[in-house]
């Protein structure tokens, strides 16, 4: 789990990196590996300790910040703009346009 500043840095990081701009994938590595087109943010709430990210078209994802263990904001990976790590050996990472 993260600390309360390193959850504010976090939701700082989304709201000045990635509000309005395109988040052309998000690709989740564990278990079972997915990628998900996302689209333009639209929106970035915080309540409860969860972060939820609109896209314009309405689209949604969830971050649970006590689920977070790590956060790269500065990855070495083509394209990657931030990497997060969480819980039960999920990595997460981020990609915009």
């Amino acid at each position: 789990m993260i600390t309360l500043s390193s959850k504010i840095e976090f939701v700082k990081f989304f709201r000045e990196k990635l509000f309005g701009k395109n988040l052309k994938c998000i690709e989740i590595i564990s278990v079972i590996e997915c990628t998900m087109d996302f689209g333009v943010v639209g929106n970035i709430d915080v309540a409860d300790d969860k972060v939820s990210v609109w896209s314009t078209e309405n689209e949604v994802f969830w971050i649970n910040l006590d689920d977070v263990t790590a956060v790269n904001y500065d990855p070495r990976e083509e394209d990657v703009c931030l990497v997060i790590e969480a819980k039960n050996d999920v990595k997460v990472q981020f990609y915009v346009e």
